[in-house]
């Protein structure tokens, strides 16, 4: 049995006294970190919490917390428990005159703001629990301190400084001999030196990471040496690896949503869509929940592309769109203003090249989202858009319908049929006002919006409309005859219909206008 696993015992016995569980405690809580057992250890915080509390021990009730806060701050889920308690604590703390313990609960709190994108707030306070421990010489915490740092620069996108911050743990672990600090200092090493391009040495620095995790039961930084592992594989080429590594890493981690947008990202990289859309929905739920806003982004990004890529543009504007919304979302709770302040002007020109470039991207899909690719005309999803959008007053329906098309189209073939779609639907461009929305609604079927028009207004434009389509061309098509359209009219007076009225409106008009023959024009205002 570990050491630390019979001190685990006697504080989790209720039997035992008070005072011999606290000293337990004080003993075996880094251990069941390390290990990842965090449901556990915070049920164990609030036992010994309540029990400090009922002797006295003002100390050790504070520690809990700080314990608690800690176990928060690196198990999935949401993190504000983690920011309250360690904020309350270090209050007490530094009321009561625990300085170290003040500093301590410091290096949690700066890094749960860490980990939810506060990071300018979050290295505030870890250099400040810093600067208490130097004063007291407390080399120790100062390396796990500095371990907390390291992290919380590389999430500021300061990879340089987060590899000489772990760089310098490693060199303190090894001089005293402390396996679990430069474990977990070499898994840090490892992603910073990634993010540097440096993937030789990073490559060495997480197998030697493992290595120590799994000889020494160092669950934490086993997971971590793992992921780095796999983001090494992904940049490689190797996913079928990178895919193994990470599958690894779920077993001490659980459902953290960055590892799921890693596995989402794999996937689609080994051709199983279908299993990355999972994995990436998975990351989306798990981001959500605990306001990761930034991963959820990159997740909506990546099945944005996987839409376009399959043609499906509907889908991929409504993930660009909710990509953009957490986005907006990310940068207005996490803003960093001393990265932003450090940018170089060609940081800035680039980061402004990649959101124009973006801005393309959007304003393409949402183009193709709403448009009929045959005719260039709206689709009925942009009908619909534009059907919603119609502002209070007089507005007019036009819906029209080929006469003879099914004929046509029949004898002649399908390629025939789309050219003949193609020059109705310019004839009808060309016969109504710039600031009407011309739609084509599907097969032969064609609708136009008119704001502020008026009765007698849309009633010329709709004769305009069938003259203009009887004029249309089709002898160089083999087409001896001649298309005609039955066109359905409808008006609103005033602004408090609801537009859904006037489109059944204009639909009872067509019908009546295709009963009565052909090339024929009717209307059913409100």
């Amino acid at each position: 049995m570990h050491p630390r696993q019979a001190a685990i015992e006697v504080a989790e016995d209720s039997s035992r006294a008070a005072p011999e569980r606290i000293a337990a405690w004080s003993q075996c809580w880094d251990w069941l970190l390390l290990t990842c057992q965090f449901d556990r250890l915070l049920q164990l915080a609030d036992q010994i919490k309540a029990l400090a509390e009922e002797i006295g021990d003002l100390k050790a009730a504070i520690e809990a917390d700080v314990v608690a806060a800690d176990a928060v701050s690196l198990a999935p889920g949401p993190k504000a428990e983690a920011i309250r308690l360690s904020q309350e604590a270090v209050i007490d703390a530094e009321g009561l005159g625990f300085p170290a313990l003040a500093a301590r609960a410091q290096t949690v709190n700066g890094y749960a703001l860490a980990t939810v994108g506060a990071f300018h707030a979050g290295i505030e306070q870890l250099l400040a629990a810093k600067d208490s421990m130097r004063e007291r010489q407390d080399e120790p915490a100062l390396a796990w301190a500095d371990l907390r740092l390291a992290r919380s620069l590389y999430w500021a996108e300061e990879p340089g400084g987060a590899a000489r911050t772990a760089e310098r743990v490693v060199v303190w672990a090894r001089k005293n001999s402390n396996v679990e600090l430069e474990s977990g200092a070499l898994a840090q090493l490892a992603e910073s030196l990634c993010a540097l391009g440096r993937l030789r040495d990073a490559r060495a620095a997480a197998e030697l990471a493992l290595s120590l995790a799994q000889r020494h039961g160092l669950t934490l930084f086993e997971g971590e040496a793992l992921i780095q592992l796999g983001d090494l594989a992904e940049a490689e080429g190797y996913y079928e690896r990178a895919l193994n590594y990470y599958n690894d890493a779920l077993v001490p981690f659980g459902p953290f949503p960055s590892l799921h947008l890693r596995l989402g990202a794999v996937h689609y990289q080994l051709g199983d869509f279908g299993t990355a859309r999972e994995e990436l929905g998975r990351s989306i739920e798990l981001a959500v929940a605990e306001g990761y806003a930034d991963l959820e982004f990159k997740a909506r990004d990546l099945l944005a592309h996987m839409a376009e890529a399959d043609g499906n543009f509907v889908e991929a504007l409504d993930q660009v769109r909710l990509a953009r919304d957490a986005e907006r979302g990310h940068r207005t709770a996490s803003f960093d203003r001393r990265v932003a302040e450090t940018l170089a002007g060609f940081e800035t020109e680039r980061l402004k090249r990649e959101v124009d470039s973006e801005r393309e991207r959007r304003e393409q899909l949402e183009y193709l989202a709403l448009t009929d690719p045959l005719t260039d005309l709206l689709n009925r999803r942009g009908f619909d858009v534009a059907l919603s959008q119609i502002e209070p007053g007089p507005f007019g329906l036009i819906m029209i319908d080929l006469d003879r098309f099914k004929l046509i189209n029949d004898a002649h073939g399908h390629d025939v049929g789309d050219e003949v779609l193609r020059r109705v639907a310019h004839a009808i461009v060309a016969k109504t006002p710039d600031r009407a929305s011309v739609t084509r609604l599907g097969g032969d079927e064609f609708a136009v919006l008119l704001p502020s028009c008026d009765v007698e207004a849309a009633r010329e434009i709709a004769g305009d409309i069938v003259e203009g389509v009887a004029e249309v061309e089709l002898s160089d098509l083999g087409v001896s005859t001649t298309i005609g359209v039955s066109v359905g009219c409808s008006h609103r007076h005033h602004g408090d219909e609801d537009p859904r009225e006037l489109l059944r409106a204009a639909d009872r008009a067509l019908y009546k206008a295709k009963t009565e023959g052909v090339s024929r024009v009717c209307a059913d205002h409100l």
